[in-house]
């Protein structure tokens, strides 16, 4: 029997999911039905994983993907959206298949038909090799797991990223950039507020409200005015980052200053 989560925040919508789920599976069964990320989250963490999530992308409290950095998700995500920007996101973030608005049922019967076929080549042994690569081998008690690489997509093809090797994200005309460690900068899709959710707050500070900063890439910090603090990097390019007057306190406690 095929268990599906519905997250979708517009009733037509989710009552025209329903309906075209039920009429590709009519023995399928939804185990639950969310229309916000927080929803959402608390379905997961009080619920066995459904075998399959179909989901929209913006909801009534925010983006979808802030999921994938509130709690662990196992299960492959269909997802069903009016925008064709997320599409690397998706990918990155179990999806499997990505449908847009207005849906045909041609269009979802071929999600759900590649999901079939996904599902009977990864049974066994190789079925638990896929749940380990989209993070379902992870005990719960280790907590969230962090991104360890980001995509940025270009007109010469894609950039994967080692997280581990950027130096810092900044904002530059409500585009997030982020910068390696040769001052090199790939624009990446997601916003500093997502990027807070899926990259390590043990490693990644955010400084104000354009800039966050990686603790390894931190040469040293200036008192500055105000009580504040510069922030001085490590590397090319002498960059220099100002920590905002209420963000100031959090960072020296996060630094390790009294």
């Amino acid at each position: 029997m095929l268990r599906l989560l519905l997250i979708e925040d517009e009733e037509p919508a989710l009552d025209q999911l329903r309906r075209f789920a039920l009429r590709y599976a009519p023995d399928a069964t939804v185990v639950g039905e969310c229309q916000q990320v927080g929803e959402a989250a608390d379905f997961l963490r009080q619920h066995p994983a459904p075998d399959l999530i179909l989901s929209d992308i913006e909801l009534l409290d925010g983006n979808v993907f802030q999921l994938f950095g509130q709690v662990s998700v196992s299960s492959p995500v269909i997802f069903v959206t009016a925008y064709d920007s997320f599409l690397v996101q998706a990918f990155e973030q179990n999806g499997i298949a990505y449908v847009l608005k207005p849906v045909q049922y041609a269009q979802f019967a071929a999600a759900m038909q590649k999901f079939e076929r996904l599902r009977q080549s990864f049974q066994g042994a190789a079925l638990q090799q896929l749940a380990a690569t989209l993070g379902a081998a992870a005990p719960a008690a280790a907590g969230p797991a962090y991104k360890q690489r980001l995509v940025s997509k270009t007109r010469q093809g894609l950039y994967i990223l080692e997280v581990a090797e950027l130096r810092y994200f900044q904002l530059r005309n409500g585009v997030t950039h982020a910068f390696d460690a040769q001052d090199k900068s790939f624009v990446l899709n997601e916003s500093l507020s997502q990027l807070e959710t899926q990259l390590d707050p043990a490693q990644f500070f955010r400084l104000n409200r354009t800039e966050m900063v990686q603790l390894n890439a931190i040469e040293r910090l200036e008192p500055y005015f105000n009580d504040t603090l510069i922030v001085h990097l490590k590397g090319p390019g002498a960059v220099a980052l100002t920590a905002s007057t209420h963000r100031t306190p959090e960072l020296r406690r996060w630094v390790g200053l009294k």
